[in-house]
């Protein structure tokens, strides 16, 4: 007897109970939202107002200068004296 009996099938309002129903991506942008912790979300914005408060601004006045430059106005360097910077744990 028990090799032929067989399972009853799982009801419907289980599936919507146990899984969350498929919305789509438009509407999860809408209404969803993303668990993180309050530290992490503290420092995000901090670091987005440091950002925005150190950037510096366009102004179109400071983007002209006063005289233009060409390339008659540069000159060759008069000595050239190249320094070599190695790591710290070797010798200079």
């Amino acid at each position: 007897m028990l090799q032929q009996w067989q399972a009853p099938g799982a009801p419907p309002s289980l599936s919507a109970k146990v899984l969350p129903p498929r919305d789509s991506w438009w509407r999860w942008m809408l209404t969803g939202s993303i668990r993180i912790p309050v530290p992490l979300g503290i420092a995000l914005l901090v670091a987005l107002a440091v950002f925005f408060y150190f950037r510096p601004l366009k102004h179109p006045e400071a983007v002209q200068s006063s005289k233009p430059v060409s390339l008659a106005d540069f000159q060759p360097v008069k000595q050239l004296e190249p320094r070599i910077i190695r790591r710290t744990n070797e010798t200079n």
